[in-house]
């Protein structure tokens, strides 16, 4: 068996593009765990990539074709926000015909080249569009976002604002009428909606609870994928003092205001900030508040951490509940700002929302330490998921695929996929 893997990540209102523990990482690490499962289980694997560059010091197992994906233009969203995720296809490379038609052919291209069983595609609509015209076996897998539910209309990405039924159902009307003229221009005589795109064999690698369109009942989560890059060994100086252990960007909102809130707390603070430059780094940190520009190892930091703050960046917030350490978050984009409110939702979290001061920062940093009933939510969520393993994840998934291709690869939500008979196989990572 051929098995196809695609990653095409760059969509535009998405907050993990590019990557949440390392530049373009996230989604590719979770293609290239997948993609050496699946030749360790005899599979050969084509693995389809928006950017073939591979992360510093990750070899390519052989047996995986690297190939590069037809180029998705980026538009802005012509002074209005996405209301759903139609419209968000429709501002990342949706919005004329031609171009999805375009994109259409050269995908088309790559299937007679690969010549794939299946297709699994992470956040790839295009070639889940070529995929279902060529009558390809396909599945998508991801942490939510791009696998709307099915749910008609589909639900709104912005839930604190007021967005009309009508909205939503023109959102995807408008996009499926693309999709429409798309098809005929390459002389397909059948309509494939964007709805069709989706269905029940679809994979979801997070938690239920962290789903950012609410928990779905028929929803298959196998929690997160993650694999971290090669990242340095860091230590807690003090054994008293409370310990916040920070993750962000320069570009999230009110970054230095943040920065210096986090240098006011009596607490010890170790940030990690990929893309700061070193010398305002070295203007910034203090004896205790410790800045680092490279990766470093979280799991054994968030051991001993008392708070967790980042911008609402999956992977990362994700360890920390895990640990059983509560959140603060500053999102950047509406996508973490739908994972916040999950977060939020189980009390083991706080947004850090409106235009940010190092004053009101410091006070709502101070609050989440002092208050116990965040630490207890967020060691709840880790008691919940004590058995989670992300090999497990990485198991249950190759498991999954493979039986997404022995069964035909139905598409049709209205149709349950049969339960397997035996248990996921053995980790082999």
């Amino acid at each position: 068996m051929t098995v196809n893997v695609i990653l095409d990540s760059a969509m535009s209102d998405r907050c993990d593009s590019p990557g949440e523990l390392g530049e373009a990482f996230g989604h590719l690490a979770r293609c290239l765990r997948l993609a050496q499962g699946l030749v360790a289980r005899g599979h050969g694997v084509t693995l389809t990539l928006k950017d073939v560059r591979l992360p510093a010091g990750q070899a390519l197992t052989p047996g995986i074709t690297v190939l590069a994906a037809p180029l998705t233009p980026q538009m802005g969203a012509g002074g209005r926000a996405p209301v759903n995720y139609a419209d968000v296809l429709r501002v990342s490379g949706f919005a004329d015909a031609r171009d999805v038609a375009a994109r259409l052919n050269a995908w088309q291209g790559l299937f007679s080249l690969a010549r794939p069983d299946v297709l699994v595609a992470d956040h790839a609509p295009t070639a889940l569009l070529a995929a279902r015209l060529a009558d390809i076996p396909h599945l998508s897998i991801g942490s939510g976002f791009a696998i709307p539910p099915a749910t008609s209309p589909w639900p709104s990405i912005r839930p604190w604002e007021t967005v009309s039924d009508q909205a939503l159902t023109m959102a995807e009307i408008g996009l499926d009428h693309v999709l429409d003229a798309a098809q005929k221009a390459l002389g397909h005589t059948r309509m494939v909606r964007v709805r069709d795109l989706f269905g029940a064999h679809d994979i979801l690698d997070t938690f239920a609870e962290l789903d950012h369109y609410g928990a779905r009942p028929e929803g298959r989560y196998v929690g997160p994928i993650v694999s971290v890059p090669q990242a340095l060994r860091a230590a807690w100086q003090s054994r008293a003092e409370p310990k916040v252990l920070a993750y962000l960007r320069p570009a999230v909102p009110g970054f230095m205001a943040i920065l210096q809130a986090l240098g006011r707390l009596d607490a010890e603070v170790l940030c990690v900030a990929p893309g700061m430059s070193p010398d305002a780094a070295r203007h910034c940190a203090t004896r205790r508040l410790r800045i680092a520009l490279a990766p470093l190892d979280l799991p054994p930091l968030l051991e001993l951490a008392d708070l967790a703050l980042g911008y609402g960046n999956r992977g990362f917030s994700t360890q920390a509940l895990l640990a059983g350490v509560p959140l603060a978050m500053r999102p950047r984009h509406v996508e973490q700002a739908l994972f916040v409110q999950r977060v939020e939702a189980l009390g083991a979290g706080k947004l850090l929302g409106g235009r940010v001061d190092a004053d009101s920062v410091t006070a709502s940093l101070q609050e989440l330490l002092d208050n116990p009933s965040y630490r207890q939510a967020a060691r709840a969520f880790q008691s919940r998921h004590a058995d989670y393993s992300p090999s497990q994840a990485v198991e249950q998934s190759l498991f999954l695929i493979e039986r997404t291709f022995l069964n035909g690869g139905n598409t049709d939500r209205n149709q349950k996929p049969q339960e397997p008979q035996e248990s996921p196989p053995a980790c082999l990572n």
